[in-house]
């Protein structure tokens, strides 16, 4: 029998979607995982498998627990301006603020995997959208996308000395 984990999984993730928000996921190497979860390598590639694949396992965590939540309040808004509103301040703007961003532009064209689940959240936002803005609701997503990536790039973080 092998030994229990001595570390929480979802804290885990949540750190590095901090991590893959703030550095993208070229920019956040294996060693950077290790420092900022204190978790062994052995151990990490045992849970995660792949650096990827502990990406891809972020990005699923971020639908499910920050994407799709914020769409399904969009969802219930019939007022366009207030869906709008709602959809700029919320969307994509939990601890990993810009991760889907970041995905869109760094690994979707290159991983059919990222590019689904990031098809998977833009879907989400344009679905939100339509009760309040009908067949513009394409052009509203990009419009809340294109508000987020502004906001993104007004804010710089600090750099990673490599």
């Amino acid at each position: 029998m092998g030994r229990p984990r001595a570390f929480d999984t979802d804290q885990a993730i949540g750190t590095a979607a901090t991590l893959f928000a703030a550095h993208g996921y070229e920019g956040t190497s294996v060693d950077d995982l290790v420092t900022a979860t204190g978790i062994h390598r052995g151990s990490l590639y045992k849970v995660f498998g792949s650096k990827r694949s502990l990406h891809l396992t972020v990005l699923r965590n971020h639908l499910d627990h920050e994407i799709h939540p914020a769409t399904a309040a969009i969802a219930t808004l019939t007022d366009p301006e207030q869906a709008l509103t709602t959809a700029i301040a919320s969307y994509d703007n939990g601890p990993a603020a810009g991760l889907l961003l970041l995905a869109a532009a760094e690994r979707a064209r290159h991983d059919r995997e990222v590019a689904a689940l990031v098809a998977e959240g833009i879907a989400a936002l344009e679905d939100a959208l339509r009760p309040s803005h009908g067949d513009a609701a394409p052009r509203m997503a990009s419009t809340v996308l294109g508000a987020r990536l502004r906001l993104r790039a007004a804010r710089p973080t600090a750099s990673k000395e490599h």
